[in-house]
């Protein structure tokens, strides 16, 4: 029987798909804030409520949108390197 020999993926193919790896990577890691900062803002009780619920948004407010440009950035490596 012949041997079959084994694929080599590219290199170019191997890098691209690191960085879709480390950028899905990044996103969950930092990501938390996001999670923890809705679980904190829903058990928000009592008088104090409308001041914890204040401050979650303005601590969550520099970074909440920051996060999705980790999950913009590994859609649009997925659509130009690997149509």
């Amino acid at each position: 029987m012949p041997e079959v020999a084994a694929a080599q993926a590219s290199p170019l193919a191997v890098g691209i798909a690191t960085l879709v790896m480390v950028a899905l990577n990044a996103y969950v890691v930092l990501g938390g804030a996001d999670f923890g900062a809705g679980v904190w803002d829903l058990f928000a009780r009592g008088p104090r409520a409308d001041r914890q619920r204040a401050a979650i948004a303005d601590g969550i407010g520099p970074i909440w949108e920051a996060n999705h440009v980790w999950l913009i950035f590994v859609v649009v490596l997925l659509f130009r390197c690997f149509p």
